[in-house]
């Protein structure tokens, strides 16, 4: 799996050695390629997923002529800091994912993993994508429109065909700390995050600023009352400085606004710009109960003089 660099000086000092070496021994060609690549990953991207590899010095995803990729669903409109689930059905197992994003120079390269197959009957693969601040959406109801392009390499070995996609984002509040949830059905699924003074969510939606924490909000509600708006996402964030003590994160599923299986769920913490994981439970499955009390305890994080102690 290729794997980001983040330590900029590192890559800096390992390119430089490797002029030196190759210079001297004639594999320029080489050089230059593996260089744009060490450059491009310890640039900031749209995507942040850690296991994402960029490919700065190509135009565009790999073009193959296998047609296997049938086709690609996005869950909802990606939030800045937010996430959004990619689901791709093949009619052949493949082996990796060649992403491109509009605006972007290069394609990012995901290999995937055994739980990334959710069938077998066709192959349909589902990942979650993670996208930093630096993403700029529309408003809720006028998303930005992106093309989002997918290829991919088959387990043989064969280049597919790319196939294209429209992306949605939407502009959402970031802060200190962003708690981020999207989910791939029609359903009115909320965010709840109970801070240390007060319970964030649809019927509070607003925490004032003190001199002891700042604004508080949960700025994108969506699907309510079964309004379907092709969001499926909803977004709280907290401004700094961030109170101390327990943020404790649930998801609760208010109506099933159509049949079927429960909807996939991620749930995303973004804190100063970083995405961290504070609990196994951020991504899941709801199950198929038509409870009106059902939900899941996502976690809590802990903050303590604006930083998470307990997550990684």
């Amino acid at each position: 799996m290729a794997k980001i660099i983040r330590n900029s000086a590192l890559a800096a000092t390992f390119v430089l050695a490797l002029v030196f070496t190759l210079s001297c021994s004639g594999g320029k060609d080489w050089l230059n390629n593996i260089a744009g690549q060490l450059t491009s990953i310890t640039a900031s991207n749209l995507l942040q997923n850690p296991s994402l590899g960029f490919m700065s010095n190509a135009p565009g995803v790999p073009d193959g002529e296998v047609d296997v990729i049938k086709n690609v669903e996005i869950s909802g409109s990606a939030l800045s800091g937010g996430s959004v689930l990619v689901t791709v059905t093949s009619s052949e197992k493949l082996e990796e994912l060649y992403l491109q994003i509009e605006g972007e120079d290069g394609y990012y390269v995901w290999t995937l993993e055994p739980e990334d197959l959710i069938s077998s009957n066709p192959y349909v693969y589902q990942i979650a994508l993670e996208f930093n601040k630096d993403l700029e959406g529309g408003e809720k109801d006028d998303p930005k429109e992106l093309e989002f392009i997918v290829s991919g390499k088959t387990a043989k070995g064969d280049v597919v065909e790319p196939k294209q996609k429209e992306l949605k984002t939407v502009k959402a509040g970031t802060g200190a700390l962003q708690i981020s949830l999207s989910w791939d059905k029609n359903h009115d699924v909320d965010l709840h995050v109970f801070s240390p003074s007060e319970h964030l969510y649809f019927n509070n939606l607003t925490i004032e600023a003190t001199e002891a924490h700042g604004k508080a909000e949960l700025d994108i509600d969506s699907n309510r009352g079964c309004i379907i708006d092709g969001v499926n996402s909803e977004n709280i964030f907290f401004e700094a400085p961030l109170e101390d003590g327990d943020y404790k994160v649930e998801v609760r599923v208010y109506e099933k606004c159509n049949t079927g299986a429960g909807a996939k769920y991620r749930v995303t913490a973004n804190l100063k710009g970083k995405f961290v994981e504070f609990s196994e439970n951020q991504s899941g499955q709801f199950a198929d109960t038509d409870d009106d009390d059902y939900k899941v305890v996502i976690g809590t994080i802990k903050i303590r003089d604006g930083e998470c102690t307990n997550c990684n």
